[in-house]
């Protein structure tokens, strides 16, 4: 519709000069007159109404259009004109129709130039709320500049275009307190999902919504409504009802200071510039044309008061431009090359030059000077030499506007290399590398991913960064071979040759990883430093992304030396803390224990590492002064298992006291462990006790294996086992039973947990039960030696390597009595 406007007017036609008046619906009554136009020369003047053409009555301009398209360029055609001293006929003679109004061309010229920044900012982000909503204020922007200002002509098309000028005039108010409503920050319209008072906030953002763009077209219709009921003319500013002009008026200041208000909540500083700049643009860009549209509106179609009013309106579509391209609002980065500043600067001051050419040959001319032969030249010259330090200013300025940061960021890169070099502290490097990088280089934003146990793990960084990224060493080793910094889009042909690179490179691009640096050492690889495009309008060029990978490189010998005291310091505290764990846990097993007279016992715990999960204890027996022992083994080994065996521990001590029956101890016991979450670390326990007679050994097993008992004779057999031996901890309900087991003077019976036939040789060899009864049918009869003996055993097999598992081992004997062991078997 803009386009067609303009077109219309300047389509070759036969053409009055007479300009109407758009605020006097119903009527041709004349505005203006274009100077020398055939109405010009016939006396028309502004303010005349008229009333025929071509000695028709006319009915509306479209009329008034339809006859003088009869007509031909070149033709006198009578007009019938009525003044305030009475009605005239004057004849006018055709022209060739031309507007004369460059304020208009202007006025167009602002309109497609923030019709074009909204397009920009349309396709740069068509998903984001605040770019649709400017969008669409940049069309009613233009519309309403070319279609609403238009020189009003007696064409259909001319009624059309005010038409659709108005119509942007009712939603124009709306849209720009809209758009400052949800700017610059990207705010979403609505509410986050989950949120308690989602469906509330919802509701009211809607009903605010629909009131704000729902009051200016009530506005016209009332006036409309008004004008009619009473049977007189509503007044009328440039086509719109002067009630629309002031909710436009109110609607801008209200938005002026929503928009002050969102600059000044957000935190990142380079927002909170592009926003004020935005604010003063629109400040000083509206304010100058509103208050003359609604104090002064004559003002807006005067000339040469016209172009005074509009010309302030070139701030708006300019200050969104600069903001955009400077501060990257709205999320568009925007880059400028230092070839197109210089190219758009040569072009300004070119234009300077010509116009200063011209201004000053048009003071000369007429002058004795300006007719030598020599003074076009000479003149020339003058002025290129004059305006020539200002050329070098310009350069210098747009230097330090554009490019400032460029020196800078080389000295600094090569001061944070040095010290970088003398860098031992493991903080230090990551602070630097994640904090003072981007800073230095521009960037938004860098991130430190550590290679961990086949995963690169995210140490440092946004927490928009994935916490984890795929690991892959062929990748990896291609891009140590490249030696640089890689772009992101040199991955890609990796795609089809290394599985796993296309999932990496979809991580990177929804993250906005733009160069990734491999972190390694000439002794191992570290990582991957990942870091984003620039935050401003420059790209890094080859100079500074030769800096910044040496910088990496500096980094990560920096990051190994202090992993590597990092490290040596952690194993230190960490050993001082087990051996006093390891102490602390020794002093839970008791020295010496016992069960009842005539019966001997000895134990043995041996940890795999510093603290284990096996334990031993003495428990009070069923009888007063007899004892039992009861020994365990926590499914794990290590800090974790010792914490479990300490609970365990600490259970059993504690329910012994009020309950010494065994089936019942261990059904409290593992109904306290299964509740308080020991579920993944299940404790298995033995218990040993003299029966009541003392001729028999009462045994419990629960999910340890099941004891020896080596007979007086030599030979060796397993205990049998109730029917559920679950471990403690297992099951809500383990159902445990005692058994008794009748031990003559002489036999022995071993218990042990699992460790022991679990022991593995350096083949991998298990040493198992057979051994294991082997070597207690070789040891000596006192239980002591018995233990030492098959702790030998296993410590022979092993050949000295790392245990597997916890050991413990007790052993239970009946004293022997002076009869032969065969007589008393």
């Amino acid at each position: 519709m803009a386009a067609l406007s303009i077109v219309d007017l300047l389509l070759p036609r036969p053409y009055d000069g007479v300009l109407l008046e758009g605020d006097a619906p119903g009527q041709v009554r004349v505005r203006d007159v274009v100077a020398g136009s055939g109405a010009d020369l016939a006396g028309i003047r502004p303010g005349d109404l008229i009333v025929g053409i071509d000695r028709n009555l006319l009915r509306s301009t479209v009329h008034a259009a339809e006859l003088l398209a009869r007509r031909q360029i070149g033709e006198a055609v009578p007009y019938l004109v009525r003044r305030a001293e009475g009605v005239e006929e004057v004849r006018v003679k055709l022209g060739r129709r031309f507007v004369a109004d460059p304020s208009y061309f202007f006025a167009c010229l602002l309109g497609f130039a923030f019709f074009g920044v909204g397009t920009f900012v349309l396709r740069r982000q068509p998903h984001l709320r605040p770019a649709q909503v400017f969008f669409l204020l940049s069309v009613l922007f233009l519309t309403f500049l070319v279609c609403r200002l238009r020189p009003t002509s007696y064409s259909w098309i001319d009624a059309l275009a005010l038409h659709f000028g108005t119509l942007a005039l009712l939603f124009l108010p709306a849209c720009f307190l809209h758009f400052f409503m949800i700017f610059p920050e990207p705010i979403p319209l609505r509410p986050r999902v989950g949120q308690p008072d989602f469906t509330r906030r919802r509701q009211r953002w809607v009903a605010g919504l629909g009131a704000i763009y729902t009051l200016p077209p009530l506005a016209f219709v009332a006036s409309i409504w008004v004008s009619v009921s009473r049977g007189k003319p509503f007044a009328l500013i440039s086509g719109a009802p002067a009630a629309n002009w002031w909710i436009l008026a109110g609607y801008v200041l209200l938005g002026f200071t929503v928009l002050g208000l969102n600059t000044r909540r957000l935190s990142s500083p380079r927002l909170r510039r592009g926003g004020t700049l935005v604010l003063v643009g629109s400040v000083f860009g509206l304010l100058p044309f509103l208050f003359a549209a609604v104090a002064f509106p004559a003002a807006l179609h005067r000339e040469p008061w016209r172009f005074v009013v509009l010309a302030p309106l070139a701030l708006v579509p300019l200050t969104f431009a600069v903001a955009i391209a400077r501060f990257q609002l709205l999320d568009i980065r925007l880059v400028l090359r230092k070839s197109l500043v210089y190219t758009v600067l040569t072009a300004a001051l070119s234009g300077f030059y010509a116009l200063a050419i011209v201004a000053f040959n048009g003071i000369a001319q007429g002058t004795a000077l300006a007719g030598t032969a020599w003074f076009p030249l000479l003149f020339a010259l003058v002025i290129v030499l004059a305006l020539e330090p200002l050329r070098r200013r310009a350069l210098v300025w747009a230097d330090r506007l554009v490019y400032a940061g460029r020196v800078s960021l080389q000295d600094a890169l090569r001061e944070m290399e040095q010290a970088l070099s003398a860098q031992v502290d493991l903080q230090g490097v990551v602070r630097d590398l994640v904090e003072r990088l981007p800073q230095l280089a521009g960037l938004r934003f860098a991130g430190l991913y550590l290679l961990r146990e086949g995963r690169l793990v995210r140490v440092a960084g946004p927490v928009e960064l994935p916490a984890e990224l795929p690991y892959l060493p062929e990748l990896q080793e291609r891009v140590a071979e490249l030696r640089r910094l890689v772009h992101r889009g040199e991955l890609s042909p990796l795609e089809a040759s290394v599985p796993g690179v296309s999932d990496l490179c979809q991580l990177l691009e929804q993250s906005g990883v733009e160069l990734l640096g491999d972190l390694a050492s000439p002794r191992r690889r570290l990582g991957l430093v990942v870091l984003s495009d620039t935050a401003g309008q420059l790209r890094l060029d080859d100079q500074d992304l030769v800096l910044i990978d040496r910088l990496v490189r500096q980094a990560a010998v920096a990051l190994e030396t202090g992993l590597l005291l990092d490290e040596r310091a952690r194993r230190a505290e960490l050993e001082r803390e087990l051996e006093i764990a390891a102490g602390v846990q020794a002093q839970l097993l008791p020295d010496r224990l016992k069960l009842t007279d005539g019966w001997q016992v000895a134990a043995r715990c041996r940890p795999a590492r510093h603290v284990g999960g096996d334990f031993f204890a003495q428990l009070p027996g069923q009888r007063n002064g007899d004892r039992a022992v009861v020994f365990g083994d926590v499914a794990g080994k290590g800090v974790p298992g010792a914490l479990v065996m300490m609970a365990a521990h600490e259970a059993m001590q504690t329910l012994a006291l009020t309950y010494r029956d065994p089936a019942t101890l261990f059904d409290l016991a593992n109904r306290r462990l299964y509740r308080v979450g020991s579920k993944k670390g299940f404790v298995a326990v033995g218990y040993l006790a003299a029966s009541a007679d003392g001729g028999a050994l009462e045994y419990l097993v629960a999910g340890q294996p099941a004891p020896l008992v080596r007979r007086c004779d030599g030979e060796v057999l397993e205990l049998p086992l109730a029917e559920h031996r679950l471990p403690l901890g297992a099951l809500l309900d383990g159902g445990y039973q005692a058994r008794l087991w009748p031990l003559g003077p002489g036999d022995l019976v071993l218990a042990f947990s699992d460790g022991a036939t679990d022991a593995l040789s350096p083949e991998g060899e298990p040493f198992g039960n057979a051994r294991l009864a082997a070597a207690l049918a070789a040891a000596p009869r006192d239980p002591d030696a018995v233990l030492d003996q098959v702790l030998t055993a296993i410590t022979r097999f092993t050949r000295g390597a790392e245990p597997y598992d916890d050991i413990t081992l007790v052993a239970v004997t009946r004293d022997r009595e002076s009869t032969p062991c065969a007589e008393s078997s």
